[in-house]
Formats: structure tokens, sequence, C-alpha cells
């Protein structure tokens, strides 16, 4: 049985969405993955990832898997090198800065299988891979920076907006990507809202033409009316046809998305489809097929 460490230098440099993403795919192909992280030195299993996939039916036993994924946390590399040997395991490397990548990988490079590159602008890309492939590193891909891993649901901004009212909780668990500020439109309404996916709409509680034209587009997942407006019964009636909560706030429109973007600072991997999200940035930077090709080549003899 494989077993494959996703670790890095430092924290919150991208280990979980590596770690889903594989193990999704992992899943996907049939095989009886054990997704898992570090007690002290045990590996336990991951209880995040298996929160989020809400599915008993895939879990399977650290010692009873086809192939074993093991996110290891807040762990330096000489404990990183101790645990691999121990349960003789190959090691991926999530970084983001160039001096951790040499350092990291060089002290690990008997066990290394590779490194993600993660939260890569689109513009840098180039660049990067010309720079890296120069000083001939094992890169197994270019994460994108993307909005779907950096969002909220709209329970999370129900919880910490703090709303005076909220109308209709049905699907409320949907994740907020684009956030619609209410305002003058030179374009028709419904076909400027629709340009965006996943969004979320600020505007003024008294704002009924604004509301409609979003609710009309079909990608609304929320409304927030500020300025403590409750919206009118007729868009109130429109939002529940379509199951779309409405929140009403207190604050002004600028308030509210100073506030959203205080929050954005701390989004955390907390959403069943940011699995999802994962595999598909994934699935956009490498081989899927070459990757498991490594991963069930054994380390030792």
């Amino acid at each position: 049985m494989p077993v494959i460490f996703v670790t890095s230098s430092k924290k919150e440099v991208g280990k979980t969405t590596v770690l889903s993403g594989i193990s999704y795919e992992s899943i996907k192909r049939g095989l009886k993955t054990f997704v898992g992280e570090f007690n002290g030195d045990q590996i336990v299993e991951h209880s995040n990832f298996y929160n989020l996939m809400d599915s008993k039916e895939i879990k399977c036993e650290f010692t009873n898997s086809d192939l074993a994924l093991i996110e290891i946390n807040n762990t330096s590399i000489d404990s990183i090198k101790r645990l691999s040997s121990k349960y003789d395991a190959k090691i991926i490397l999530v970084e983001e800065s160039h001096n951790s990548i040499k350092e990291a990988s060089k002290a690990l490079s008997d066990r290394l299988i590779g490194i993600f590159i993660n939260g890569v602008l689109r513009y840098q890309k180039n660049e990067l891979i010309q720079n890296y492939s120069k000083e001939k590193l094992n890169i197994l891909g270019y994460l994108d920076q993307t909005r779907s891993l950096l969002a909220l649901s709209s329970d999370e901004l129900i919880e910490s907006l703090n709303p005076t009212k909220v109308i209709s909780l049905e699907n409320s668990n949907k994740l907020i990507e684009n956030y619609l500020i209410g305002g003058f439109i030179l374009d028709w309404g419904p076909e400027f809202f629709s340009k965006f996916t996943n969004t979320a709409l600020i505007v003024r509680g008294d704002r009924p033409d604004v509301q409609l034209s979003a609710i009309q587009a079909g990608n609304l997942n929320v409304i927030i009316a500020t300025n403590n407006e409750t919206p009118v019964e007729y868009v109130l009636h429109e939002a529940n046809k379509y199951k779309i909560p409405i929140m009403v706030v207190d604050k002004s429109t600028e308030n509210i998305i100073d506030q959203i973007s205080e929050n954005l600072e701390k989004v955390k991997f907390n959403h069943p489809d940011k699995i999802i999200n994962a595999n598909e940035i994934l699935s956009n930077s490498l081989n899927f097929d070459k990757l498991f090709e490594i991963l069930s080549t054994p380390i030792t003899t």
C-alpha cells in the first residue's frame, strides 16, 4: 500500500486543497483510499475531509487501503523525514515562495515525488514555469489562485454579518464567488447579472428593480438588503420561488462590503464543493494518470 504525505514548509499554503483534490480523484477511480492526518506520531482519519464528503461508503481502514494520503501540519522538516521513514512514505510538497521550495525540496529529496506551486496568479505562470524549469525542480503542477476556494457560503455570510432579519434559509449553504453591488447599470439588468456565477447581490432593500433583475439572471445565491430595508412583497415572492435567501442588515452597502472583505481573509476549507473544486483545479494543472503511476510505484524494494 503506497503512503503519500502532503506537506509544506509553512502553514496555510494549500496542503488541504492538494490532499482533497487527489483524494477525490482516487476515490472516483475506485481505489480504496484512506485520507488521514497526524495526531502526534500516529496516523488518524482526516476528520475535516470525511465530514465534508459525508459518506460512510468511501471510508476504509489505513491498513486495508489501496492508497493512503496523509496531511502533515506544523511539523519540522526533520520530523517529516523521520515520519516518512517510519511509514515508508513518499512526499508531495506544496509551496508558494521560491526560497522555501529550494530548501525543503533539497532536504526531502530522497522521498520527494514533486512539488505543487499554489496560489499562482495567471500573469505570473509563464514566468514561473521558465524559472523553475531552469532549476530542474520536479514541479507537478502550478495551481491557479481561484475564487471558488476563497468563497464563503451564504450560511457563513449570515453568521458573520449579523442580519436583523433572514427570510428563507433554503439553499443557504451555496458558495458565493462573486459579489455584485446594486446601482446604475447601463446593460439590461438580467443580462449584466448573468455574466457571473454563484453571486451575492448587495443592494439597498428599497431597490426592487435591481433585486428582480438579479433574480431573473438565474445564478443568484443570496440577496443582502442593506440600510435595514426589507424588500417589497413581490421581490420576496420571486426570491422564495427560486429558493434564494434574503438577509436584511442595518449597515450601508459600503460598510457591508468592508465587513465581507475582512471575512474573506479568514476563509477556511470547509465546504464539500471545495473538494470538487480542488479536484478540478488539479485536473487543469496535471495529468492524473501519470501522477497515479508515480503514486503506485514503491519507493523502497
